[in-house]
């Protein structure tokens, strides 16, 4: 994904699609994800984690090629649907069975040093991806305006390459219970088990104040990254100005935004340590919603990318305790469909930030959004300050 994270927005603006259908695409993007993200993961549960997730990398390979070639807001929506479908498979099947693999390998192993690795190491890989993704779009030649090829194709189809190695090392590297065989009742077999898990998370989930926090912040927190990734890209581009480093420019922002990200995610497990689990959690998620709330000021490039870089440093530093708070509440048999919830509750506020960000942005500036985007995680921190340092589970 690294590869064409700097270009998800500019390429079907190259093609001619409106910033307000542009939200309209990834609206799709969120709706197919939040119907998926919970079946997906309590799939998991019931069958294995690998098998969902070799189907996941399957979708990423297909969509990324598509969105290759697409031409037309129709195209572009049956894309990212194929790559939100994917996502839902993989994101609670992944995690889940890093968390199981290392609980049986030591039931009282801390989470925090592993999970922050783990952030911490894909940031690294999407910075890489999208150094890769700029200096491939700076030296592609799509062959002028009317070939099939956009200028953004190339990194779209070295995306595709790189979701198809992720899946071979999945079904060489990862390794789980095999899926029930009953012959003719396995269907009714799978359907009985995933009933089963849903209702355990839903037990979880009622009866955890934490498991509820995570999943209010998770819906701020989709309504704040999803205007930062549809505005950001347009907003450097117009303070650039036209020339061929645009490309470039993406491509080094990007980058330095996952770096940012790996840098918090390896310095969170410290200031964990230092400010306590809860605390700690807190003060980054208000540091990145004031940040957030910030980018609209700057009136040069460089500006805007310095704060740009801040924000997601918190987004870095919240993330490994975000996963920590929830994954420490839940249990093992329904992990992967409380994950799943997680990100359930983040696409849904991604769909409410697709549906009005582009048309808010238009009617009244970049800058007011992203205040608005900022003062949200600000006031949801404000929030759960209270049931958070005060509950136990």
């Amino acid at each position: 994904m690294g590869l064409i994270l700097p270009f998800l927005i500019v390429t079907p603006l190259e093609r001619g699609v409106s910033l307000g259908a542009i939200g309209a695409i990834f609206a799709v993007h969120s709706a197919v994800a939040i119907v998926l993200e919970v079946p997906s993961g309590a799939l998991a549960d019931a069958v294995g984690r690998r098998r969902v997730m070799l189907a996941g990398a399957a979708l990423t390979v297909a969509s990324l090629v598509l969105f290759a070639f697409a031409q037309g807001v129709p195209v572009f929506m049956a894309s990212v649907a194929l790559l939100a479908a994917g996502r839902a498979l993989i994101s609670g099947s992944l995690e889940a069975w890093y968390v199981d693999s290392l609980r049986l390998i030591d039931p009282l192993a801390p989470l925090a040093r592993g999970l922050s690795r783990g952030t911490a190491a894909e940031g690294v890989a999407m910075a890489l991806g999208a150094i890769a993704g700029g200096v491939l779009v700076a030296a592609a030649d799509p062959g002028g305006a009317d070939a099939i090829l956009s200028v953004y194709s190339v990194a779209a189809l070295a995306g595709a390459l790189a979701a198809l190695a992720y899946l071979v090392a999945v079904a060489l590297l990862v390794h789980d219970s095999a899926a029930p065989r009953n012959g003719s009742d396995l269907e009714a077999t799978i359907g009985a088990r995933m009933r089963e898990i849903l209702a355990t998370a839903r037990t979880e989930a009622v009866a955890s104040v934490t498991v509820r926090v995570v999943l209010v912040t998770a819906v701020a927190f989709g309504v704040a990254i999803t205007a930062v990734e549809l505005l950001w890209q347009p907003q450097l581009v117009e303070l650039i100005g036209e020339g061929d480093e645009q490309g470039l420019a993406l491509g080094a922002l990007s980058a330095a935004s996952m770096l940012a990200v790996a840098i918090g995610a390896a310095a969170s497990p410290w200031l964990n340590r230092r400010l306590g689990l809860r605390a700690g959690y807190l003060a980054t998620l208000v540091f990145g919603g004031v940040c957030l709330a910030l980018l609209g000021v700057p009136e040069s490039a460089l500006a805007f990318a310095a704060v740009y870089l801040l924000a997601y440093l918190g987004f870095g530093l919240t993330e490994p305790m975000h996963v920590e708070l929830l994954n420490d509440a839940v249990g093992s048999r329904a992990r992967a469909t409380l994950i799943s919830a997680e990100s359930l509750a983040t696409q849904s506020g991604s769909l409410v930030s697709n549906l009005g960000v582009g048309t808010f942005a238009a009617a009244q500036g970049v800058g007011a959004t992203w205040a608005i985007a900022g003062g949200l995680t600000v006031l949801t921190g404000a929030l759960i300050a209270r049931p958070l340092l005060r509950s136990n589970d």
